[in-house]
């Protein structure tokens, strides 16, 4: 219950105006232990930039951070944030760094962009469907990784012996879904089936139902139950399939 305060020669009123100034210093001393006590976007930004760079073993100069909201009300973390690239991110230019505190528990999301160049390889002239890449038929040169979409190629060794898939014109990308190994295990063929369960090996024999590169996928018709199963290419007449 509120009691008024007395003081010697002065009313209950003119005591509680005294007493007035002193409230208000000590409501803003705790204002502002508050404010001490949450992240700042600053440090959350840090902390994101610092994990993009282990991640991607990239300097934090080409790493942009996002903006990060300045009304976000983070309780302080007893510790530095653990952050790691969250999961799903696929774009090697467009991270999503995940903070999160154990004590106070809480995560949150940070986007980091990447302003970098990568050596790609491209077309040095034109490529016919078909054509197996030769060494004169590939150029590297440095692109914007924004740009760039999955699964592209940085020196011409990972191209030199692929077939064109369609017709390419020069300049352009070279990917997997334009060139690809050349078959290995062809449609038809009697193949070794290689199944791995646990530390377990068996071999049998299959038929191959269409053509695949190397480290390319196939499916293949299991000569003794006429199961059909998919595989990886590991050689001309070897197919890995695991039963796990």
């Amino acid at each position: 219950m509120a009691r008024n305060v007395q003081v010697e020669g002065m009313g209950p009123f003119a005591a509680s105006r005294l007493a007035l100034p002193a409230l208000a210093a000590a409501l803003a001393l705790v204002g502002s232990a508050g404010a001490q006590s949450l992240e700042t976007p600053e440090r959350l930004a840090s902390i994101a930039r610092a994990a993009a760079a282990r991640e991607t073993g990239r300097p934090e100069s080409e790493l942009e951070v996002g903006v990060i909201d300045a009304r976000l009300r983070l309780a302080a973390c007893a510790v530095p944030p653990v952050a790691r690239l969250a999961p799903g991110t696929r774009s090697a230019a467009q991270l999503t760094m995940e903070l999160r505190c154990a004590s106070p528990p809480w995560r949150q999301f940070v986007a980091v962009r990447v302003h970098a160049e990568e050596p790609v390889a491209i077309a040095a002239g034109p490529l016919g469907r078909g054509q197996v890449l030769r060494a004169e038929d590939v150029a590297i040169v440095s692109r914007e990784i924004g740009s760039l979409p999955a699964g592209y190629f940085r020196r011409a060794e990972e191209v030199i012996g692929r077939l064109a898939q369609r017709t390419i014109g020069p300049g352009e990308l070279l990917l997997p879904q334009n060139v690809r190994p050349p078959a290995l295990v062809r449609r038809g063929q009697t193949v070794t089936l290689l199944a791995h369960a646990g530390s377990f090996q068996v071999r049998s024999s299959g038929i191959a139902e269409n053509d695949g590169g190397l480290e390319e996928r196939v499916r293949v018709r299991s000569a003794g139950s006429g199961r059909m199963v998919e595989g990886v290419v590991r050689s001309g007449d070897t197919v890995e399939v695991s039963l796990e």
